[in-house]
Formats: structure tokens, C-alpha cells, sequence
């Protein structure tokens, strides 16, 4: 079974601070580039964090984040894709990968 999903990058302040904040769901994923941390106050549904290095290799996974929490920075993130929960175990994204 595929599975697509679109990117849609944060550029602006304003896109990075909003990010899925106040939204009921999403069929999209969100790309922040240069950050390392994230939280998900404000949210109404689950997340699938993904970190990845500059070469967009993924560093860590964070899989099934409810709302309100706060994921710490990792080591040797540059960037955030923050997706929809369990998209990660369908499209069966692992460490090392390049996306």
C-alpha cells in the first residue's frame, strides 16, 4: 500500500509558531528547517515527530506525541517533520534513512 503524503514548509515566524496548532486534523506534514525542538501545545491530535540532520538523514523518531507536551532538542537535529500520527510505521521510516 503507498502512502503520500505533501510537505508544506514553515518559512515565516508566524507558519513555525502556528505549525497544527487549534487545527482538528491534517493530511499534510510540516518541515521546519533549522529547529531542534518542538512542543505541541494547543494541538487536537497526535504526532509523529521526525529529526533530521542537515543532509536530511533522520536522526531520531518520535512516534505517537499527544497534545500538550514538549519534545527536547536532539543531538545532531537541524530540522522537524512533524506528521500525522503513525505515518511513520505505514511508510516505515527508520534512523539513518534520507528523506
Amino acid at each position: 500500500m503507498e502512502i503520500n503524503i505533501e510537505i508544506k514548509v514553515a518559512k515565516t515566524f508566524f507558519s513555525k509558531f502556528l505549525g497544527f496548532m487549534f487545527k482538528k486534523d491534517a493530511n499534510y506534514a510540516l518541515l521546519f528547517k533549522n529547529c531542534k525542538s518542538i512542543h505541541t501545545f494547543f494541538m487536537r491530535f497526535n504526532l509523529d515527530i521526525i529529526f533530521l540532520d542537515k543532509e536530511n538523514k533522520v536522526v531520531k523518531i518520535v512516534k505517537n506525541i499527544r497534545p500538550f507536551r514538549i519534545i527536547l532538542p536532539v543531538k545532531n537535529s537541524f530540522s522537524i517533520l512533524e506528521i500525522p500520527s503513525n505515518i511513520v510505521d505505514l511508510k516505515d521510516i527508520m534512523i539513518n534513512e534520507s528523506l
